[in-house]
């Protein structure tokens, strides 16, 4: 390949070069040495030229050693700058080369600016509620991050927060031949049900496989038990395939928050509720009947 004057340049300029002339050099100083101390001195004896090829020989490890320090010493600040920035501190760039036009400098850069990159990206979406890329709803995460005192709904006033888990059955059961297809394509109908049928309402999760939840703020017992018997309605009667037309069967579990209670401990009690229906083989919203 012939190389034009910008890929000369680059190789000049590359660490790669760099090390190899070093160690090149380093490599044969005692032999250079001993060709100068017989180009010198005629009537040399073989201890003048051993002690001349051992002081080379030292000379030139101990300048290889402190050269390729040297050369790669921008290498070992930029890890010990990712290390820093990976245990949770700041990504100082004070002290890395940014300048250089060799490979570790073209490194460092890149480095330098991905991290920006990603920061910007976090400060984008700080504060922004994450949503399950299948469903289109919140992630378990952004669930557990909702704060209730913000609802505008206290229950002091009478206007409760009630939460509603519900986990889908029979999808596990699936024959392995059509388990991935037809699994997501039943959760992805699901997650157009609940839209469909939880709407205005804000706050509703996919929280983990098969478990969504929804949360009801100054809702009524009689507004919830109509949008999770039309919600069970739908997904029993949900036709994504023959293998799962008919089989599905959504259960419940229900709990209304207390004074001051967290999303966490509200989660807790409305999973428990969730098991207990499913042991005893009840939709779990026998207790919101009118």
């Amino acid at each position: 390949m012939v190389l034009d004057s910008a890929n000369k340049s680059t190789w000049r300029r590359s660490i790669v070069i760099k090390i190899f002339l070093v160690s090149f050099v380093c490599i044969h100083l005692p032999l250079i040495a001993l060709l100068i101390a017989f180009g010198t001195d005629t009537a040399a004896d073989g201890l003048s030229a051993a002690i001349v090829v051992l002081a080379a020989t030292l000379l030139g490890t101990v300048a290889c050693l402190a050269t390729m320090w040297w050369l790669t010493r921008p290498l070992r600040l930029l890890a010990l700058a990712i290390t820093r920035y990976r245990s949770g501190g700041s990504f100082s760039e004070e002290r890395l080369n940014l300048h250089g036009n060799d490979e570790i400098a073209v490194v460092t850069r890149a480095v330098c600016g991905m991290v920006g990159e990603i920061a910007a990206l976090a400060e984008r979406v700080d504060g922004q509620p994450g949503l399950d890329p299948l469903t289109g709803l919140l992630n378990g995460s952004a669930a557990y991050g909702v704060e209730l005192d913000r609802l505008g709904y206290p229950t002091n006033s009478g206007e409760a927060i009630t939460v509603a888990v519900f986990e889908l059955d029979a999808i596990d059961s699936l024959p392995l031949s059509h388990d991935r297809e037809v699994a997501d394509l039943a959760l992805v109908a699901v997650g157009d049900l609940v839209r469909a049928h939880f709407a205005p309402r804000p706050v509703a999760a996919r929280m983990s496989a098969t478990t969504f939840v929804l949360l009801f703020a100054g809702d009524g017992p009689e507004a919830i038990y109509a949008c999770c018997e039309a919600l069970r309605r739908a997904i029993s009667e949900l036709d994504v395939g023959s293998d799962i037309r008919g089989r599905l069967r959504a259960t419940f579990g229900l709990a209304t928050r207390r004074e001051r209670e967290s999303m966490a401990d509200l989660l807790h009690r409305a999973d428990m509720a969730l098991f207990r229906a499913k042991d005893t083989l009840r939709t779990g919203l026998e207790a919101l009947k009118p």
